[in-house]
């Protein structure tokens, strides 16, 4: 029974470790595992930043600058966020 345990909760730490990369509009983006997000992220939740900070800290300085460069629309950022969102283990982030 100890061995069934010890392996389902190896599977579970290594799918908790492991990014996710996904597209949008031509650009790869990658998103650390829920747990490996910088604590950076939950300072910008705790002080009520918005959707837009909050995906900044999420996805980091640099690929922030990407998405940047995208040139996106309110929608597009909307799309963006719901990918963001789910990436990160947050779900969809309802928009």
């Amino acid at each position: 029974m100890a061995a069934a345990k010890t392996t389902t909760t190896a599977k579970s730490a290594e799918a908790k470790a492991t990014a996710t990369e996904f597209e949008f509009k031509g650009a790869t983006f990658v998103i650390p595992a829920p747990l490996d997000l910088s604590d950076d992220v939950l300072d910008v939740i705790e002080d009520g930043g918005g959707e837009r900070a909050i995906a900044r800290a999420i996805v980091g300085q640099e690929q922030w600058a990407t998405y940047k460069g995208l040139r996106c629309t309110i929608g597009e950022f909307n799309d963006f966020l719901d990918l963001v969102s789910e990436a990160a283990g947050f779900g969809d982030a309802g928009n």
